[in-house]
């Protein structure tokens, strides 16, 4: 066991204990669920046992200790998005299966010269990715494998600089720059439902104008800076010497011609969901089927066993802790105790910034996404007290929303952590940084851009 394994295994039921024992007005289930989820936290992070094995623990927890039902403590398994990441993770297969993935790496490695371009242009790719492709966790499970190759094709250790570079340029630019695009962000999603809800509209080109400049674009430009800066390598890969791989063949083969086909066929189809209005974990599973399909399907049924199952264990476990910790009470007293503390504040700019640090705390609590949905229609309630609009308010709880901090409050990172070819330490280290500049520098430049157009 190293260190940091042993510092988690004391420091995790130290502080669940004394989360329970704290003299405090919230009831038994809420002590629990709160303690609970502080040595999941801590226990996630540090990994003195695996990720897996914690989800499990608590899963069975929470209805042993009556914290939850049963049904409720596995009604993640019921839910959309691990389906969606099992669909994702099933289409991947076709990539790390078939010569395409090294095929990809040779064509990447045959146009570019060196580490800071390959960062670059995994930077630009989730970027991209980010306003063609409405979630986070297909964007990181169809080009993760790529990256992989590359990294196979390059031979570096998995937790090298270069794999950690790599694995979190593309990762950490598709998740952060969605905030700043209304479609590649579920919880902007979720947002935008509350207000919708209200019969109050905000248009995808209005949430690009208002967010995408600074919260999208420049944070992209700036975790391209910090990733050269913090896994600069030692020496300069090679990446001329590797134009030709000996494994791949000359010609595509028909399994990759299958494969490229369904996923060019699933990217269309998750592009244009606003014109069908097909939900993506639909079109995942129904890619899947035809990938998978017996007799023409570029991959045997066999190969579906190598999916990482474990994985969907512990994104359900996530969904658990957040229905403790709402149905419990906690979500909504400290909401309250936040709002109190904001209707004292006077300015409108100091208002928004408040509102988009409020949602920061409740990211460690629960899925990003059920943050939205729990505090903005408070929120929106509170707007006309404070002489706010309905607008600058779910923008600045977008943008709370899209800081975090640790691979388990978002989905795609667990799902590239998942890949094991960058360390925990290594997210947590990029991802902390980058929002702390979110928070200390690119919230308040972006409620001054606001204050400059007259949004606010």
């Amino acid at each position: 066991m190293t260190r940091s394994q042993t510092i988690g295994l004391i420091l995790g039921p130290a502080l669940a204990l004394f989360i329970f024992f704290f003299p405090s007005d919230l009831g038994i289930s809420a002590r629990l669920a709160l303690a609970f989820t502080a040595l999941t936290v801590i226990f996630w992070t540090f990994e003195p046992i695996p990720i897996s094995y914690t989800a499990i623990f608590i899963l069975t927890l929470f209805p042993l200790l009556d914290i939850l039902s049963f049904e409720t403590t596995f009604q993640g398994f019921s839910g959309k998005a691990v389906w969606l990441v099992f669909a994702g993770m099933a289409l991947s297969l076709g990539i790390t299966e078939t010569p395409l993935g090294p095929r990809m790496a040779q064509s990447v490695l045959g146009r570019l010269r060196g580490y800071r371009q390959l960062v670059f242009g995994l930077h630009i790719l989730g970027l991209t990715m980010a306003l063609l492709i409405p979630s986070g966790v297909v964007r990181v499970l169809i080009f993760m494998p790529m990256v992989v190759s590359l990294l196979k094709t390059l031979g570096e250790a998995p937790n090298s600089k270069i794999s950690a570079g790599l694995v979190l340029s593309l990762t950490c630019a598709t998740y952060y720059s969605g905030t700043g695009i209304l479609t590649a962000s579920v919880p902007n999603l979720v947002i935008l439902g509350v207000l919708e809800s209200r019969d109050i509209t905000i248009y995808w080109s209005e949430w690009a104008y208002y967010l995408f400049p600074i919260i999208g674009l420049l944070r992209v430009g700036l975790l391209y800076g910090l990733i050269c800066l913090l896994f600069r390598p030692s020496q300069e890969p090679d990446l001329s010497g590797h134009s030709a791989i000996a494994d791949v063949p000359a010609h595509m083969t028909g399994p990759e011609k299958k494969i490229l086909g369904i996923l060019i066929t699933g990217v269309l189809l998750w592009t244009t969901d606003v014109i069908h209005g097909i939900h993506p974990v639909y079109i995942g599973l129904a890619l899947v089927l035809l990938c998978y399909l017996p007799g023409w399907g570029p991959l045997p049924f066999d190969t579906i066993k190598k999916v990482n199952f474990p994985l969907l264990i512990f994104i359900s476990a996530v969904f658990a802790i957040g229905h403790a910790l709402e149905q419990s009470g906690l979500n909504r007293a400290l909401a309250s105790v936040f709002i109190h503390h904001l209707q004292t504040v006077e300015t409108p700019i100091a208002q928004l910034a408040l509102i988009a640090c409020l949602a920061v705390p409740f990211d460690f609590l629960m899925d990003t996404a059920a943050v939205g949905g729990v505090l903005a229609p408070f929120l929106l309630d509170l707007g006309p007290q404070l002489g706010l609009s309905p607008h600058p308010i779910a923008l600045s709880l977008a943008i709370g929303t899209g800081v975090v901090f640790i691979p388990y409050q978002g989905a795609p990172f667990i799902v590239a952590y998942s890949f094991r070819y960058a360390r925990m330490g290594q997210f947590v280290l990029v991802m902390s940084l980058i929002s702390l500049v979110t928070l200390i520098a690119l919230l308040p430049l972006t409620l001054l851009y606001w204050r400059m157009i007259g949004f606010i």
